[in-house]
């Protein structure tokens, strides 16, 4: 039995790039460390301790690294799983021996454990990282993050954390931490049950069917919403590129299908790749998180009653010498509790230095984030705020219909740099009012990001673009800050060299470099794809493709970039003209949305707060009067909005803050405290 437990308090995961609001005491559980894993298809089981002492997390975080073993990476894309294990009281037995004479049978006994998959990977093709070739070496890693707060009942006490490796190389590593952030529960959670939890191989529909059956469970009357957790992936010659839709049916009615199918493989954080990384595929792509839909099912449920759910496929017949199987698992998850109205801040996507996030940063221009209602009610409404450090605070008004637990990526408009701190560069965006309403769990509005610069330009260069001889292929575009399309062009010879020249006024810029074969793969092949050229293709081919090239040079025709030929769908480029990142001509910052008719006004004799002494010149002590319990976000901004502090606030505090001001320019400012869906401000007057 091995375990691993690191605690420590007070800590901001800073690897983590979805800081929350307002953290408390961070644990971190560390279960694999650097986990060899091993060939043919094997479990690496390992128990870790978890704490279980009363406390309450508003968010655990699964963080799966993965990195070369021993001897290398694999020039394979194979399936993770990483599962969560309990003993539940019954024993497995195998025979050790049997004596025939004396009729005497040795059994072996041992605890039986049920697992739960919590997250499930792709390897990516990793020749480049074996042979350290294309940017990669041997010492490659790569996270993956999941989100696995809803099995907080099962991380407790001694929990065996599985890693399924079903490669047949020695080639991969597994690191996995849990992030466990105190704080109070946005929901509570009342059970976790198993649907499924297997690998069902699809002989026709009848065979799919005959595994994947009905599952029918009580439900305890003090449930007040459900979901369906579903992850699903595609294997086989046939299942792996054939698209088909699953179905979940509740009490016998289809109530959520969706196509299995990711067609976006070639635009991948880890890219290029030493093999097919390219081609669209069953709802996965090498190295890339698996899909994991999460399906509201609280309209068709009754608390106290029976729900039965199943989960179908399409009915395809297969082609001769062709097979198909799907990896699959669903979990039946059960509230006694849930706020109304919740939206989260899921994801930050760009600006954002992580390494799942690298083919759309760094960027100059427009952020794009993910927003997830993790309220009961549709999401209809929410804003969204987003600032750097330094910077003045932007605001965007989202509209659409988000059902319960799902997510939407958005986005935003381009905002101002202005005022970055160069040397602590954080990127913030917050998602509040959900349904123009004051937010009943703040505590997952904010979340925040490390960035990297980008680069400056020339105002004159030239795009040098040597074609293949598939140029109908490639089209490009520039566009600037404000969306305008500056340039762009689609129509090139064959195997001919293009040298383009731009001239710019000082902006930010994104450039976007284009691939699509619709003729032979249904996806983009870059400039330069092994498929495409010998010894896998001949001239005789219509998928031969020859070799091109696309980079940046100065006016003297000195190389400025090198782009990677072997680049999938996109080349997403961003950078400035005239000046670094940060340090353009502000821009005024737009007004904060008008949210008066909607504000949970609060009282200041049950909920206010004080500042003192004010005007202030040093320092200023903030009193909130409130219940010792509170909890929250304390802002300090500008008349414009600016944000110049921001504190999380914790019972610990004893409700009283002291803010340094002696930094700040004479003038007003505003102090806002948020807490339990509530928001109060106060004016500090600075001497």
């Amino acid at each position: 039995m091995h375990k691993q437990l690191l605690l420590i308090a007070g800590l901001l995961f800073a690897a983590w790039q979805q800081s929350v609001a307002a953290t408390g005491d961070t644990t971190i559980i560390v279960a694999h460390a650097l986990t060899n894993l091993n060939s043919p298809p094997s479990n690496d089981d390992i128990w870790a301790s978890f704490p279980n002492n009363g406390t309450t997390y508003q968010k655990i975080i699964m963080k799966f690294t993965l990195g070369c073993g021993t001897p290398n990476c694999s020039g394979w894309d194979y399936t993770v799983n990483a599962s969560l294990g309990k003993k539940n009281g019954m024993l497995d037995s195998t025979i050790v021996s049997v004596d025939t004479i004396a009729h005497d049978t040795i059994w072996s006994y041992s605890d039986h454990i049920n697992f739960m998959e919590v997250g499930r990977l792709i390897t990516p093709y990793g020749t480049y990282m074996a042979n350290n070739s294309n940017g990669y070496n041997k010492n490659w890693t790569h996270p993956y993050y999941y989100d696995v707060t809803d099995y907080a009942p099962i991380l407790k006490d001694s929990v065996n954390v599985r890693v399924h490796y079903d490669g047949w190389s020695d080639a991969f590593s597994a690191k996995i931490e849990f992030i466990c952030i105190e704080g109070p529960l946005t929901r509570t959670v009342e059970d976790v049950r198993e649907i499924y939890n297997t690998y069902i191989g699809y002989p026709d529909h009848a065979g799919f069917e005959s595994v994947a059956t009905a599952k029918t469970f009580t439900l305890s009357p003090s449930v007040t919403s459900a979901k369906v957790v579903v992850t699903m992936s595609g294997h086989g010659n046939q299942g792996e590129f054939d698209p088909h839709y699953f179905h979940l049916l509740v009490n016998g009615t289809e109530v959520y299908s969706h196509i299995l199918w990711k067609d976006n493989c070639d635009i991948n954080a880890i890219a290029p790749q030493g093999g097919t990384w390219v081609f669209a595929r069953a709802n996965w792509c090498p190295g890339e998180k698996v899909p994991v839909y999460e399906v509201d099912i609280t309209p068709y449920i009754t608390p106290g009653q029976n729900v039965t759910v199943d989960l179908d496929m399409d009915d395809f017949a297969l082609q001769s010498g062709a097979s198909a199987a799907y990896g699959t698992s669903a979990y039946l998850i059960t509230y006694s509790s849930q706020k109304d109205n919740d939206v989260m801040l899921a994801e930050i996507i760009a600006p954002n230095s992580d390494k799942p996030y690298l083919h759309w940063n760094p960027i100059s221009t427009n952020p794009k984030v993910v927003i997830k209602n993790t309220g009961k009610k549709n999401l209809t409404y929410a804003e969204i705020s987003y600032w750097v450090k330094g910077g003045p605070k932007w605001y965007y008004e989202w509209r659409g219909n988000l059902p319960a637990f799902e997510s939407e990526q958005i986005t935003l408009p381009a905002f101002d740099w202005n005022g970055l701190d160069t040397n602590d560069r954080v990127f913030y965006a917050q998602a509040t009012w959900p349904n123009n309403v004051a937010d009943q769990y703040p505590l997952n509005d904010l979340a925040q990001s490390s960035f990297n610069m980008t680069p400056q330009r020339e105002a004159e260069f030239i795009l040098s673009f040597k074609t293949n001889n598939h140029p109908e292929e490639n089209w490009y575009s520039i566009v600037s800050e404000d969306g305008d399309t500056l340039y762009s062009k689609s129509s090139f010879a064959p195997n001919t060299t293009v040298n383009d020249t731009f001239s710019f006024l000082p902006g930010s810029y994104i450039l976007d470099f284009n691939d699509y074969d619709g003729a032979n793969w249904g996806c983009g092949d870059g400039l330069r794809f092994f498929v495409n050229q010998p010894p896998n293709a001949t001239t005789a081919d219509a998928w031969y493709e020859t070799s091109g090239s696309l980079s940046l040079k100065r006016l003297d025709n000195t190389v400025i970039k090198n782009f990677n030929a072997d680049f999938g769908g996109n080349i997403h480029y961003e950078f400035t003209v005239d000046y670094p990142l940060g340090s353009n001509t502000p821009k005024n910052a737009p007004a904060a949305p008008d949210h008066t008719t909607a504000v949970n006004d609060v009282s200041t004799d049950v909920y206010g707060m004080n500042i003192f002494p004010n005007p202030a010149t040093s320092n200023a002590t903030v009193l909130i009067s409130a219940n010792s319990n509170a909890k929250g976000m304390l802002t300090v901004t500008d008349i414009t909005g600016r944000v110049l502090q921001d504190i999380n606030v914790e019972p610990a505090f004893r409700n009283s803050v002291v803010l340094s001001v002696s930094g700040y320019a004479k003038g007003i400012y505003y102090v806002n405290f948020v807490s339990e869906g509530t928001r109060t401000t106060a004016k500090l007057v600075v001497q």
